[in-house]
């Protein structure tokens, strides 16, 4: 298989393929790298990958705060050498995306503007006016890369990726639209590209010639004017000149960011497509992609067809490290699907480490590991959807018998009702994994069984494990009860008939992700939303931008700061700026969240 051969990136010899993708991360106080860096690292190695990426680690916090990893003095070598030897020890090599800053996409505080290629607004505020780095701040930045790659080579890393990605600082030098100097640094092409090139030569000339230079570059930003794709591959095409040792490119930008950070939304290989226009400017310079390739089949065609050269994975890394050798062994169905809901970026934002929706042991991989049971207990897990299936395969794993009660008779709960809709493939994988982890320890699973807390008593188990989820809301108005009306969860499972003319009252995400499904088969849709617009609830900026993308293209007919008066038997009565109206329907879901059912859990309790 062409994923595990062997491949030469500069005088660099990699084992096979598959590339643990640089993804932006936080760090503690300290700016460096940590233990559970190491073990998070390491993990990746272990599992097969060949390369293993940081994310951005900035060389100077001069002219910004550092959003993240700092390298400028030998004392943030320390743990970066202790990555580099776990990561060799199994055989895989290590590199780091080298980064001069994030300029106009920093936040500093509400006073104080960061720094740019030249004055425009900031990301955050677009209010404040970013200032123009100096022309001497610009090659004091230029230095300090070249220091902390030097830095980095004598710790063990074996690759630079230079950061020129995603709009960050680099980008902003080389975009027209944010560059607007007029010293060396900007105006034409080749001056706007000039600080990327300066940081290559400074590289080779502080690391040697033959130390290997990969670049992390924006082919283009698809529907905003920062990069336009003729200038990504002018870019890409004097890369290859000089030429660097690999090419990594990715499209989008912060305005387009579901471009630029995989979801559940996407195909897989997504940017595939876009490789194959690279690769008519680039030569013989191997080529790096991303993109929800940790699909197997998208992953192997790509390489095998000559598409890329290796492949980056990233989310899905986090949620199975072990990705490689299964594909390996040929144990694909033990593979851990990432559910693309970006839950590890979002709160790598807000500070968090890589927290994972579906691998709960990333960053945590010692502490968390499961261990045997010394003493066979005896488990009951109340309720089917993936708390319960994670919690009944991993007590079963640790050599407990376990037993699961599911009112329904499906397993699942709202995950399997998620995973009806086309755009959450991925969301049924995850299901699909977990009923077959149940079934390979051997779980009792009992379906259309209702738990009481009578028969909890009469089961006598030794440890209850409660995970029966939340029941939705409906909101009490005049026709709420009617035949035609139901929740979510049994419009999607199909067990409710839904009609051709439909009035979804809620338009979070659940609603509009539903009502996109239901306008896709061809039925009349309207959604009723209360507040003044659509998807108001805090959700990860990627994922909310494809659910947009998803209603802007499709029929649907959005009501919002629209209060629902009535449900009659043929229409739904709404009110917006105090003049009522009605839309046709012979059928109505309420999409209005859920409310946790403690009921039976504090029953559970009391009985001791």
């Amino acid at each position: 298989m062409k994923l595990f051969e062997p491949i030469q990136i500069g005088n660099l010899r990699l084992k096979n393929r598959i590339v643990l993708a640089p993804m932006g991360t936080t760090t503690d106080q300290s700016y460096a790298f940590n233990a559970k860096d190491v073990e998070y690292y390491q993990e990746r190695a272990k599992g097969g990958t060949g390369l293993v990426l940081t994310g951005a680690v900035v060389c100077s916090d001069e002219f910004e705060p550092a959003p993240c990893q700092l390298l400028s003095s030998v004392k943030h070598v320390y743990w970066l050498h202790e990555i580099a030897e776990h990561v060799h020890f199994y055989g895989a090599k290590f590199g780091i995306q080298l980064s001069p800053g994030i300029g106009r996409m920093n936040w500093i505080d509400p006073f104080t503007p960061p720094y740019s290629s030249s004055p425009c607004p900031n990301y955050y505020n677009p209010d404040m006016m970013c200032r123009e780095l100096p022309t001497e701040g610009v090659k004091k930045l230029v230095k300090a890369m070249g220091y902390s790659a030097k830095l980095a080579k004598d710790a063990g890393v074996d690759i630079i990726e230079i950061h020129a990605y995603g709009g960050y600082l680099i980008d902003q030098f080389t975009s027209a639209k944010w560059n607007k100097r007029t010293d060396e640094y900007g105006g034409s092409f080749e001056n706007r590209q000039r600080f990327l090139f300066e940081i290559i030569e400074e590289i080779r000339r502080t690391c040697g010639k033959e130390y290997p230079i990969a670049v992390k570059m924006t082919l283009d930003s698809v529907d905003d004017e920062e990069r336009p794709l003729e200038e990504g591959l002018a870019i890409a095409k004097r890369l290859a000149s000089i030429p660097v040792d690999l090419i990594h490119f990715g499209r989008g930008a912060y305005s387009c960011r579901w471009r630029m950070v995989s979801s559940v939304y996407q195909e897989p290989g997504f940017d595939l497509e876009a490789a194959k226009i690279i690769r008519e400017v680039t030569g013989n310079v191997p080529i790096l992609a991303h993109g929800k390739l940790n699909h197997v089949p998208t992953a192997k065609k790509a390489v095998e067809d000559g598409i890329v050269d290796l492949i980056a994975i990233g989310h899905g890394l986090i949620a199975d490290p072990y990705w490689a050798n299964k594909v390996k062994k040929g144990l694909e169905d033990e593979i851990v699907p990432c559910i693309g809901c970006g839950e590890c970026h979002a709160n790598s934002m807000k500070g968090w480490a890589r927290p994972c929706a579906v691998n709960p042991t990333s960053m945590h991989e010692k502490e968390y590991a499961l261990t045997p049971m010394v003493e066979k207990r005896r488990v009951l897990v109340i309720g089917g959807g993936p708390g319960g299936l994670k919690a009944a395969a991993s007590a079963a794993q640790r050599g407990m018998d376990v037993t699961l009660w599911e009112k329904n008779d499906y397993l699942g709960g709202a995950l399997a009702a998620a995973g009806q809709m086309r755009f959450k493939k991925d969301v049924k994988a995850q299901l699909d994994y977990l009923i077959r982890q149940v079934e390979k320890y051997k779980v009792n699973v009992e379906l259309n069984t209702i738990a009481t807390i009578d028969k909890v008593k009469e089961f006598a188990p030794d440890f209850v494990v409660v995970a029966s989820g939340a029941n939705p809301i409906r909101i009490p108005l005049p026709g709420h009860d009617k035949a035609h009306v139901c929740t979510a969860v049994p419009a999607l499972m199909g067990q409710f008939e839904v009609g051709q003319n439909v009035v979804i009252i809620g338009g979070g995400e659940v609603g509009c992700e539903m009502a996109c499904e239901f306008a896709a088969q061809g039925k009349n849709v309207s959604v009723v939303e209360i507040a003044p617009d659509i998807l108001m609830a805090p959700s990860f900026v990627a994922n909310k931008q494809n659910i947009r993308y998803l209603v802007d293209h499709s029929t649907l007919r959005i009501h919002t700061a629209t209060q629902t008066k009535e449900i009659l038997d043929d229409c739904v009565w709404i009110e917006k700026d105090g003049v009522q109206s009605k839309i046709d329907s012979d059928t109505v879901i309420f999409s209005t969240g859920f409310r946790a059912n403690h009921e039976l859990y504090n029953q559970i309790l009391e009985a001791g």
